[in-house]
């Protein structure tokens, strides 16, 4: 994976609320250190600096991080013109998965937070994201690392949610052939589902969509484990969508 660092220029004086990061532990550990370097935000000892990392964010974690956004800075690091000379809380939530009712539970936050607050997402795919909450979020990408684009997946995603039950199987085929002989990965399995939930709830939305979207997320869950059997999880998906 290619550094992201040079992305962290978007940084610039963390005038944004809430950014979303493409990207993984080591990304996470980059930014830290940017923030640490560039913006004189320390981790080590600062209780304001919250670092989480989870398989999946459950809204049990998201009720957390409201709990936690909640106080005002005990420390001046990172002060904020206008905070009477406190300084910033900041949040670093690395996640390999997200549920949809933890992204609605963060919505409001995300959307308002206290002004001394910044939160850093830090995920695997922007796909992972609802509309709602990725439109809140400041974006920073990887480089060009994936050989697919984000509107190459939209558009795969898209075909085979209209595709018949078959058809979805011999792409479900297609793709676990190619990760058997490793010319893909299981985080293209998990990127393509992502993409499949985006496309699902862009069109027929929370409600209409509760037993697609449903079927995902269990997928999702489960190829985040260690060895998922990734050709059962996406036939599932195919299968309910």
């Amino acid at each position: 994976m290619k550094s992201a660092t040079g992305h962290f220029d978007q940084l610039n004086n963390l005038s944004h609320h809430a950014y979303g990061i493409v990207g993984t532990v080591e990304t996470r550990d980059e930014l830290i250190s940017t923030l640490e370097k560039t913006h004189k935000i320390s981790a080590q000892g600062n209780p304001d600096f919250y670092i989480r990392n989870y398989e999946v964010l459950t809204i049990d974690d998201a009720r957390e991080v409201k709990s936690l956004h909640s106080s005002r800075p005990l420390t001046d690091e990172g002060s904020i013109k206008g905070n009477n000379g406190a300084g910033k809380k900041i949040f670093v939530l690395t996640m390999n998965g997200i549920t949809i009712e933890a992204q609605n539970a963060l919505l409001k936050l995300l959307e308002e937070p206290a002004e001394y607050v910044r939160f850093f997402l830090i995920i695997p795919s922007a796909h992972l994201l609802l509309p709602t909450v990725k439109s809140r979020l400041l974006l920073i990408q990887e480089s060009n690392s994936s050989k697919v684009t984000g509107a190459d997946l939209i558009k795969e995603a898209k075909a085979f949610i209209e595709a018949n039950q078959a058809k979805r199987l011999e792409v479900v085929k297609a793709l676990t052939d190619a990760i058997s002989k490793e010319n893909k990965t299981k985080q293209d399995a998990i990127d393509f589902v992502n993409a499949v939930q985006e496309v699902v709830y862009k069109e027929k939305g929370a409600k209409e969509g509760k037993l697609a979207l449903g079927a995902i997320e269990v997928a999702r869950n489960y190829l985040n484990d260690r060895a998922p059997s990734i050709k059962m999880l996406l036939e599932f998906v195919a299968l309910n969508i």
